[in-house]
């Protein structure tokens, strides 16, 4: 098959060259990227009744791609995911468009599928009194219950991205006061995230019952799962929901049926605001690019809502009802008794 034929062909020059190289993007995103045109041209070859037939430039249409999106939707992923998939889709496209003039019309027709409009996603977090309970349920007394604290701990209180979480290595730690990580955001952006004593303390018995002190666990991940391997996203995903759903299954009314890892980032926001930290500080702590991704936690913190309402009522000196007997006002009653009767 000829090169410009060749669906894998393109996507292995984009993918490589392109976002990995020319772009300098991150390995994340081109994992993410090679997630996403893997999983289409995974679809587009279940379309053929002859299995034996390969992907090829010509199943790239604008069919082909509302088909797969609305396949993702069909498989339960939301409209922001639906639209995250479009926009890798229509970035490959682009690639494509300037590499390969003969497919134009086909790829402008791909751009122009518009984004799906939904409803804003709701910003799930936890209480203060649900993480206490989420902290509390691994068993620390043996070496599988104690990681998993651990790595709940670092998460909640770092509030670092799952990739950033699975890319901490040893030589990221401090442990001298204050304790600090170092995370390697989005980007190939680091930054520091300062730790709590209590965070720390468990680092130090970790470190000690692990020997991992010495110069030559430096380069080693701080998470591994129990093949001894980095954890993936899959992998931390599932130790949250288990303690979730042990959580939930006790008392429903207490604890969600189900959180995701980033709620987990979500909650340490919302801890921060309702604290009284800037959103400044909030933001270089996520480690946001701009403040304004960081904004959506104050609208939503019910906390300052409660305390900008207490504080206009404490202006506007409404009627005690402790006040009022409602059963002896007689002028009501009468015009009750008027107007109802």
């Amino acid at each position: 098959m000829k090169n410009d034929e060749s669906f894998s062909y393109y996507t292995e020059t984009f993918l490589d060259h392109y976002i990995g190289g020319e772009r300098g993007l991150s390995e994340n995103t081109v994992i993410s990227y090679e997630h996403v045109l893997g999983q289409m041209a995974e679809f587009m070859f279940k379309q053929h009744h002859n299995r034996n037939k390969k992907v090829t430039m010509a199943d790239l249409t604008a069919e082909n791609v509302v088909k797969f999106l609305e396949y993702l939707e069909s498989e339960g992923l939301s409209v922001s995911t639906r639209n995250q998939r479009l926009a890798v889709i229509k970035s490959f496209c682009k690639y494509i468009r300037f590499k390969s003039p003969r497919h134009l019309h086909a790829i402008d027709r791909i751009l122009a599928i518009p984004h799906k409009k939904g409803n804003e996603p709701v910003v799930q977090y936890l209480s203060c009194r649900q993480l206490e309970k989420l902290l509390n349920k691994p068993n620390s007394n043996n070496c599988y219950g104690f990681k998993d604290l651990l790595l709940l701990t670092v998460m909640a209180d770092t509030g670092a991205r799952v990739s950033e979480i699975i890319n901490i290595k040893i030589s990221d730690i401090q442990l001298d006061n204050p304790g600090n990580i170092l995370l390697h955001g989005k980007g190939g952006k680091d930054r520091y995230a300062t730790i709590s004593t209590k965070t720390v303390q468990l680092l130090n018995l970790y470190f000690d019952k692990e020997n991992l002190r010495s110069p030559v666990y430096a380069e080693r991940n701080l998470f591994l799962n129990r093949s001894g391997k980095p954890f993936t996203r899959a992998g931390i995903a599932y130790i949250l929901q288990k303690y979730t759903t042990m959580l939930h299954n006790e008392n429903p009314a207490s604890f969600p049926a189900k959180i995701t890892p980033h709620c987990l980032r979500h909650t340490k926001a919302m801890l921060m605001l309702e604290a009284g930290q800037n959103l400044v500080y909030i933001r270089d702590t996520l480690g946001h690019e701009h403040v304004k991704t960081t904004e959506i936690y104050a609208r939503i913190s019910n906390k300052q809502k409660q305390n900008a309402l207490d504080a206009v009522n404490d202006k506007i000196k409404v009627p005690d009802a402790n006040n009022i007997d409602y059963k002896n006002n007689s002028t009501l009653r009468s015009w009750l008794h008027d107007y109802c009767s």
